[in-house]
């Protein structure tokens, strides 16, 4: 089995992909490098192959889609995922690894928000990393400082134990969070953006953003179901309050109810209110159960 594999997911990056695979050559000679190519229009693939990369295909399109190819069939130690974009400074590459190695970290992320010179985000695109790395922090408990940095580190017993969903470009969130809620070892590491080869960003700023926070509320109802579900089981109860108060006070008033449409209506958003309590504490309980079955599977994977 192979120490060390680097693992590239690509799409339309002939201009970059060769660049990218030449500085991990130079940084790593011995190093094993996969490239999946993600249905490309362009010749990303031949070009990758010249460099000396091992080249997989991947025809549903998606990043997620990409690089669960590439985990699926690569087996190493320690994996180390990169863009193709050559936008990542490679240059911390090898402290950080020893760091992995040394540390038996399972998750180690290139932070880009180190101040280490100038990174070049794309306007709204720094903001938005800063905004929903931020909202991760507080909701799932995670540790990192850049929750989509596309340069990460993780090991065999990582990969081998991680229920990849994602299908696009949320994979680097799922991978942290997924780090987060079995209370791995995890670490950042420094690097910085470049800017980009004759290329552009495919990702949306606002179409994106949208598909993230999407993201986040179905990870939290599966991940974290009752934090999900208790805000707003209790938002229920507070409407079903409000409204009761109505009916409860022409009573005192007259000792008539007369709004009994308000009564009823009080009374669904109650029947709503105990539903949703009771089913994020079933779907909480599921979910532990699942984490203990993954944690077990992850305690038999020998560590390196």
């Amino acid at each position: 089995m192979k120490e060390v594999a680097f693992v590239i997911p690509c799409f339309n990056e002939q201009e970059s992909i060769g660049l990218v695979v030449t500085e991990l050559q130079d940084l790593f000679p011995e190093s094993s490098i996969y490239v999946c190519d993600n249905h490309s229009l362009d010749r990303t693939a031949e070009v990758a192959r010249a460099a000396g990369a091992v080249v997989l295909y991947e025809k549903a399109k998606g990043k997620g889609n990409a690089v669960r190819r590439l985990l699926r069939d690569v087996e190493a130690n320690l994996f180390v995922m990169v863009d193709g974009d050559n936008t990542y400074d490679l240059s911390f590459l090898p402290k950080a690894i020893e760091c992995c190695r040394r540390d038996r970290f399972d998750l180690m992320t290139g932070d880009r928000f180190t101040g280490l010179g100038t990174s070049y985000f794309r306007r709204g695109h720094g903001f938005g990393n800063v905004f929903f790395t931020s909202f991760f922090r507080v909701v799932f408990g995670v540790q990192t400082r850049d929750v989509f940095s596309g340069l990460r580190i993780f090991s065999r017993r990582l990969v081998k134990t991680f229920p990849l969903v994602s299908a696009e470009f949320e994979i680097e969130a799922e991978l942290t969070i997924y780090a987060a809620r079995m209370r791995l070892p995890v670490a950042d590491f420094p690097t910085k953006v470049r800017a980009r080869v004759n290329s552009e960003s495919k990702l949306s700023t606002y179409v994106d953003s949208w598909k993230i926070l999407i993201f986040a509320l179905r990870l939290l109802h599966r991940e974290f179901p009752l934090r999900l579900y208790l805000p707003i089981s209790l938002a229920s109860a507070s409407v079903a309050a409000v409204l009761f108060l109505i009916p409860y006070a022409e009573y005192l008033t007259t000792g008539l109810v007369t709004k009994i449409p308000t009564l009823v209506i009080s009374t669904v958003f109650v029947s709503v209110s105990i539903v949703l309590f009771f089913s994020g504490l079933i779907l909480k309980e599921i979910s532990n159960l699942k984490y203990e079955q993954r944690y077990l599977h992850y305690l038999s994977i020998a560590s390196r």
